[in-house]
This record gives C-alpha cells, structure tokens and sequence, in this order.
C-alpha cells in the first residue's frame, strides 16, 4: 500500500477497530490523545512515504510503541493483525508473543536456546515489553537484552522488523535493560508515544 492509499488504509483500520472493540462491549474512539497515534501508525503501515518526508520516521525500522496502560497500544497492533489476515497484505504479518508468554516458555522448555533463537527471527511483535518476569536458567536472566540484540544483528544484516509496545518510559528501558539495548533500540525503532486516560 503506497501512500496514495493512506486514506484507504486508515478507512479499514477504523472499520477493523469498530469490530473489534464492539466484541469486547466497548467503543473504538479517536480523540485528541490518540490522534497523532493513530495517523503515524497508518502511514506507516500504509507504507506512505509521508511518514519520512513529513513525520520524520524511517519505514526501514520497526515501532517501539510506548506510553500510559489503557490507552489501545496493544489493541492497535491486534488489530493490523486482523487487517493482514482479512486482507491478506504480506507485509503487515508478524507473530506475536507477549514478553510474559516468552519468558513462561523458556522456563519451561529444556531447550532454552530454542526459545531465544524462535524470538530472534523473522518479523516479531512483542506486547508488554517490561511486564516480563527474570527468567530463571541456573540463576536469573533477563533473556530480553539476548533476544533484542540478536535481532538487532537481523536487523542489520537482513533488514528484520521488531514490534514493541510497552508502559515503560524510554528512561526505564534505559534503565532494566542497559546502553547497549537502548543505543541499539535508537537504530532498531521509531519511536511513537500515545497518552491519555485508559479507555477500558
């Protein structure tokens, strides 16, 4: 979808949302706290070419989705995902995982360096990044600074796309998961923040 489709795209996204949030007895609202959220999520998805000439993002890098509980950043990308498989649009499909059920897997399976190489390949979205638990491998590991550099190399070598969305500040990923995680998320991400009161 080229940016001449941008409407369109952002037509389907809200007739996806409006089915979405009616299961779920709820209302799919845009306001001014999501506004600004929701036109860079569809340009960039849309693939416009505006999301770099007038948003300043960069369409080559994945979404590092961050901001207040509440506020649909989970449901948003959900929702892309139901887009991608109703339309069958190849370069909206990623798997997902939350960063919780990644952790629960590795502690559970023997083969842990299956789990880490699984989340190291291909297009990925991992939902509530920071929610995670240490995992547990002879002692405490937080098994994501592994993955996220390993995808970091994906990134550079093969062009891989990493989605994440999480409460945490840009200081608090700083801070758990280190400068090296963090310079590299510079590289790996734009960066897109969405605010406001929950709206479960």
């Amino acid at each position: 979808m080229k940016n001449s489709q941008t409407n369109i795209f952002k037509k389907i996204f809200i007739e996806e949302a409006e089915n979405y949030f009616k299961k779920l007895g709820r209302r799919f609202i845009i306001d001014e706290s999501n506004r600004n959220y929701f036109n860079f999520l569809c340009h960039y998805f849309s693939e416009d070419i505006k999301f770099e000439e007038e948003l300043r993002g960069n369409l080559k890098k994945g979404l590092m989705v961050f901001g207040d509980v509440g506020t649909g950043k989970s449901s948003s990308f959900n929702i892309i995902q139901n887009i991608s498989k109703k339309y069958e649009v190849r370069h909206l499909r990623f798997m997902k995982m939350t960063a919780n059920e990644v952790v629960t897997k590795y502690n559970e399976t023997p083969a842990k360096d299956s789990v880490i190489r699984d989340c190291s390949k291909g297009t990925m979205y991992f939902d509530d990044l920071g929610s995670e638990n240490i995992a547990s491998n002879f002692g405490k590991e937080d098994i994501f600074i592994r993955i996220l550099e390993f995808r970091y190399n994906d990134f550079i070598e093969k062009g891989t796309k990493t989605y994440l969305t999480t409460n945490y500040t840009l200081e608090q990923i700083y801070e758990r998961y280190g400068v090296k995680v963090f310079d590299r998320f510079k590289e790996m991400f734009n960066f897109l923040e969405v605010r406001g009161k929950s709206k479960r």
